[in-house]
């Protein structure tokens, strides 16, 4: 796994601004023995498929945030 991985990634998920992206600073994560599984497992399963497009994300109604004093 690499930094490259990584932004051709973001590039084949439809991130616009993946070619803006060097892949020279991605590849720290992947330099440290506790960081690399997880970006390895990221590489490895996110797809097209389970990433919301743009309308989708749009139509995203999250909770409004509530502050609780104690």
């Amino acid at each position: 796994m690499s930094g490259a991985r990584l932004c051709a990634l973001l590039g084949e998920l439809g991130y616009e601004g993946h070619g803006a992206l060097g892949p020279d600073s991605f590849e720290w994560p992947f330099q440290y023995d506790d960081d690399h599984p997880i970006f390895d497992w990221i590489c490895h399963s996110l797809r097209p498929s389970n990433v919301l497009s743009p309308s989708e994300v749009s139509q995203l109604r999250l909770p409004s945030p509530r502050l609780i004093l104690v």
